[in-house]
């Protein structure tokens, strides 16, 4: 009689192959290793951590309580650390943040609202860098484990600063003097960015970009409308000027035209042997037919030659 297996029934001497049985302890021995292999795994895993170029890691060790950092920014580095230990990585390169608001549109921020000395609202557009020190990032981390120093602090810090320098000039020193009121920003945004406590003097100012200060639309009208008005006082004593500079130079021209007559008068005169007033009667009367001439065309001038002497026509003119 042979086994059954379900319906089938098999010779006696083929019985069915079982799988080998493997002892308990070899068994138990294997799969300790494989957890082991596992956990070993993960925890050169966990103790190996990486920073990049432009980052800073801190690691924060919770179980001793401890906090350090690793690299300074310049090159990626591998570092290893408890495998409990966290790491948080800080962006310490050029950094920035950009203000401005055009057609609607706005940057990171929108422009900044400040008044003027004189109390005339402005929007300033501007773009502010700067960069962290590899050695103050730990302490920064410290007042700040949320990594928002530029929020709550960067942020604040310049836009105080702007409305209190551009408060300091009218509106129309905003237009002429704003390379002044640049550079006065970024000194007052050093100095304060050094001195505000709770960023440990990690932040170092790069650059201040004060790209537009723009004024009301009613106010730039009327700057245009007085630039034009004085254009056109400008143009008018200009015009006075010549006039009056051309009337003393035909004055002068006249006055010394009329001393040389004179004298020429009183040398003709003394070489003719005639009294002066006869001259001088000759020489208006022949100027006055001169102007005739000018202003009427033509002109036949009879000449008589001394009392009771005969009538000189020019030739080719009859009488």
């Amino acid at each position: 009689m042979g086994w059954r297996r379900g319906e089938e029934e098999y010779p006696p001497e083929y019985p069915p192959r079982r799988p080998p049985r493997i002892p308990g302890k070899f068994a138990a021995a294997a799969t300790l290793f494989i957890i082991l292999l596992v956990a070993s795994i993960g925890v050169i895993s966990a103790s190996v951590g990486t920073v990049s170029v432009g980052y800073v890691a801190v690691v924060v060790d919770p179980i001793q309580g401890k906090l350090w950092t690793v690299g300074d920014g310049s090159t990626a580095q591998i570092f290893f650390k408890p495998p409990w230990a966290t790491v948080s990585k800080v962006y310490i390169a050029t950094d920035s943040v950009h203000m401005w608001t055009e057609n609607g549109q706005t940057g990171e921020f929108p422009a900044v609202s400040c008044l003027t000395k004189d109390g005339l609202a402005v929007e300033v557009d501007i773009t502010v860098r700067w960069r962290l020190a590899p050695s103050a990032v730990l302490e920064l981390y410290k007042s700040y484990p949320a990594k928002d120093w530029k929020m709550r602090t960067i942020i604040p810090i310049i836009r105080e600063d702007l409305r209190n320098i551009v408060s300091q000039y009218t509106a129309i020193e905003t237009i002429t003097m704003r390379e002044t009121i640049a550079a006065s920003l970024k000194q007052r945004l050093i100095n304060d960015l050094e001195n505000e406590k709770t960023l440990h003097g990690a932040v170092i100012l790069e650059d201040v970009d004060l790209r537009e200060i723009a004024l009301p639309s009613r106010f730039t009208q009327a700057i245009e409308e007085k630039l034009a008005a004085e254009q056109e006082m400008i143009a008018a004593q200009y015009q006075s000027s010549r006039v009056i500079i051309l009337a003393e130079a035909e004055a002068n021209a006249t006055m010394i035209r009329a001393s040389a007559t004179a004298e020429s008068i009183a040398r003709i005169a003394q070489e003719a042997g005639l009294d002066s007033s006869e001259i001088a009667q000759l020489y208006l009367l022949i100027e006055g037919l001169k102007k005739i001439a000018e202003e009427q065309g033509k002109v036949i001038v009879v000449v008589v030659q001394g009392q009771g002497g005969q009538w000189i026509i020019p030739l080719g003119q009859t009488t």
